[in-house]
C-alpha cells in the first residue's frame, strides 16, 4: 500500500496522447475528475505536513473524520489515502475504532491531541474565512455584471439576417481586409449606453449556456488595469473581460485576443473549461462577439492547453500572435495550436480567416493557460 508521500511523489500532470490526465498512476477521463484529484492531493499534502499519521490517535481521528464526512476526498486518490489510513489503524490501534469513548478520553489527556484539534479548528477558520471573502467579493461582482446584461436584454438587436445572406465568404474577406474609417461607422443603439459609462467598452461576448454574456473593454497600451478593475472602474478581484490592447477591432487584425479570470464560481471565463468536455464542445461551436458596431459570429476551431512561457524559451507563445506579417508566421501559429490542442490536428484556418481567440488561466498545470480559438464565419 502506498503512503500519502508516495503518492506525492508520483505527481506527474502530463495530458497523454489519449487525452486523458494522469497524476501519478492515477488517470482521469475528463479534465473535472482531473481537478478533483488534485484537490485531493492538496488535502493530503495538508495532512501530512501538520500531523503524524502514523500516530495511533491521530490516524484514528483522521479514519473517523473521513467516515463521517468531516474530510471529504472526491477521487480515487483520496480513497486511496483513506484506504492507507485505514490500514494503520488497523496495524496500531485494533479497537479504538468502534469505542469513540476512548478516542475522546485520549484527546483529553494528551497535549498532541490538543493540537490536533487546534490546528483543525484553525485551517477551518481560514478556510472559511478566505471562501467567504471571495464567494462575496464574487457575489458582488456577479450582481454587477447580471445589472448591466439586463440593461443590454431592454435593446432589441437589428436583425441583419438578410444582409448576411446576401454576402458570401470571399466578400466578407475583402471586407475585414479594407481600412476603415471609424468616423463613417454607427454605434449600435443597444451599446450605446455602456460606451457612455466607460469609454473603454468596445463589445460584447456571450458563449451560449456559460455564464461569459459579459461587455469587454480595451484600455490604449495597458493589458493591466481590467485584470483588477470592473466595468465601472473601480478595484475589482473579478476584473473586466478584455481585449488585447495590440488588437483593432474595427479593422481586424488576423488575431483579436480577449482575456479573462478563471473565476472559481464560474463568472468571467470561469466556465470556458465546459469545452474540455467533448460533446460540450462539439454542441457549442457558435459564439457571438459583437463590436460597437456590428454583430459577429465565430466558429470555435481548437481548444488548447499551454502554460506561459519562460524568456529563455523559444516556444511560439500564442498570446504574442496578433497580426500575421508574413505566411510563415501564421503557419506557426496554426503549428502551435494544432500541437496544444485537445481535440487532435484537425484544425481548419484559412490564411483569409480572421481569428478570436479567448485565454484565460488553467491549473493543469503551473502556468497553464486553456485558450479557445475561433474563426470569424458568415
Amino acid at each position: 500500500m502506498a503512503s500519502s508521500e508516495e503518492i506525492k511523489e508520483e505527481v506527474n500532470t502530463n495530458k497523454q496522447d489519449d487525452n486523458k490526465f494522469r497524476i501519478g498512476e492515477f488517470v482521469f477521463d475528463t479534465f473535472h475528475e482531473y481537478r478533483d484529484g488534485q484537490e485531493d492531493l492538496k488535502k493530503i499534502e495538508c495532512i501530512n505536513n501538520e500531523l503524524d499519521i502514523h500516530d495511533p490517535k491521530v490516524a484514528v481521528r483522521l479514519y473517523n473524520m473521513i467516515r463521517t464526512g468531516e474530510i471529504v476526498f472526491k477521487s480515487p486518490i483520496g480513497d486511496k489515502f483513506y484506504a492507507h489510513i485505514a490500514d494503520i489503524v488497523a496495524d496500531k490501534s485494533v479497537g479504538l475504532i468502534e469505542v469513540n469513548d476512548a478516542v475522546d478520553e485520549a484527546e483529553d489527556k494528551t497535549k498532541r491531541s490538543k493540537i490536533i484539534g487546534i490546528v483543525f479548528i484553525g485551517l477551518a477558520v481560514i478556510f472559511f474565512a478566505y471562501f467567504g471573502i471571495s464567494e462575496i467579493s464574487d457575489m458582488v461582482s456577479t450582481r454587477k455584471m447580471a445589472q448591466l446584461q439586463n440593461e443590454k436584454s431592454n435593446y432589441t438587436k437589428t436583425d441583419d439576417s438578410e444582409v448576411k445572406s446576401q454576402v458570401t465568404n470571399n466578400e466578407i474577406a475583402a471586407i475585414n481586409s479594407r481600412v476603415v474609417d471609424p468616423k463613417t461607422l454607427t454605434i449600435l443603439p443597444e451599446y450605446q449606453p455602456y460606451l457612455a459609462q466607460n469609454p473603454d467598452f468596445v463589445g460584447w461576448l456571450v458563449v451560449p449556456d456559460t455564464q461569459v454574456n459579459y461587455p469587454v473593454c480595451q484600455r490604449q497600451n495597458d493589458n493591466d488595469y481590467y485584470l483588477n478593475h470592473g466595468f465601472d472602474g473601480k478595484e475589482d478581484s473579478t476584473g473586466t473581460l478584455f481585449m488585447d490592447y495590440r488588437c483593432d477591432y474595427i479593422n481586424p487584425t488576423t488575431n483579436t485576443i480577449i482575456y479573462g479570470h478563471n473565476m472559481n464560481n464560474g463568472s468571467m471565463f470561469g466556465e470556458l473549461k465546459k469545452y474540455l468536455e467533448e460533446d460540450f464542445y462539439k454542441s457549442h461551436k457558435i459564439i457571438s462577439m459583437d463590436t460597437l458596431y456590428e454583430h459577429r459570429q465565430y466558429e470555435v476551431v481548437a481548444v488548447c492547453l499551454s502554460e506561459v512561457q519562460y524568456q529563455d524559451d523559444n516556444n511560439f507563445r500564442y498570446y504574442n500572435f496578433i497580426n500575421a506579417d508574413s505566411p510563415t508566421e501564421l503557419d506557426a501559429f496554426i503549428r502551435t495550436i494544432k500541437n496544444l490542442s485537445v481535440y487532435g490536428s484537425n484544425i481548419d484556418i484559412q490564411k483569409t480567416d480572421k481569428l478570436l481567440t479567448l485565454s484565460t488561466c488553467n491549473n493543469y498545470t503551473e502556468d497553464g493557460r486553456l485558450f479557445i480559438v475561433a474563426k470569424r464565419v458568415k
